[in-house]
């Protein structure tokens, strides 16, 4: 029987300041957070992060959700850079606490 409980790993995603040679130009400041918990993202109260560096991030959002092994670029490689190539921002993205979620309670495909 396959277990119904899956792994993933809460994540902070953070803007630094990645290459100093070049100035933020795009709406970022550093130190600009959000927070992705299972399936949903939260920004804190009062806070904004910018559509364009939030959808630089997100393809890589579930990967890092996910367990890796340790030797995987996945596991090792945490800053994305900013697409606009005149800016200097970077988004880093660290793994906190890995829950326990159960498939049932995002899925309505059965597990066979």
């Amino acid at each position: 029987s396959v277990s119904d409980e899956f792994e993933l790993y809460d994540l902070a995603i953070e803007v630094i300041h990645h290459d100093p040679a070049k100035p933020l130009v795009c709406q970022h400041a550093m130190g600009d957070v959000f927070h992705v918990r299972g399936s949903v993202v939260e920004i804190p109260p009062g806070k904004t992060f910018g559509l364009y560096a939030m959808l630089a991030v997100l393809p890589f959002v579930p990967a890092k959700q996910r367990p890796t092994q340790g030797s995987d670029w996945m596991s090792t490689d945490s800053v994305i850079g900013c697409t606009d190539p005149n800016c200097g921002a970077g988004f880093k993205i660290t793994r906190l606490l890995s829950q326990r979620y159960c498939h049932a309670d995002h899925s309505a495909e059965p597990l066979e």
